[in-house]
């Protein structure tokens, strides 16, 4: 769970390993190159009031994060979809290919941050 600075309010019993660290934190101070690609998704969730899903790649992972708003907080779901596999190039060939092909599954329509009602969504 994130509070509305991104701070790393709770962690759920399948993350405690890896996201325990974080808490009372600001996500963003641990994985600064993250921010690009979670925040949008993270604001938008915020901004319409409902969950948004979203396929990410970082890390040699590709994911698919869900954002949902809670009050003042959002709770993010992770599904891990793929991983790199560098044992040889082979391996990694094929790894990259089973994570292009799980992130064009799951390609979004891109976010418009444009507030709905506003005289700059329309065509």
């Amino acid at each position: 769970m994130l509070d509305h600075e991104d701070r790393v309010v709770q962690v759920g019993p399948d993350l405690q390993d890896q996201m325990a660290p974080f808490l009372g934190h600001v996500l963003w101070e641990h994985i600064p190159d993250a921010e690009p690609l979670y925040g949008p998704g993270f604001a938008e969730a915020r901004r319409i009031g409902r969950p948004v899903e979203f396929p990410v790649f970082y890390r040699g992972r590709a994911k698919q994060l869900r954002a949902v708003p809670t009050g003042d907080t959002i709770a993010v779901h992770v599904e891990r979809l793929a991983e790199l596999d560098v044992r040889s190039l082979g391996t990694l060939a094929a790894s990259l290919r089973r994570i292009e092909a799980e992130l064009a599954a799951r390609e979004p329509a891109p976010l418009d941050l444009r507030a709905h009602g506003s005289p700059q969504a329309l065509p």
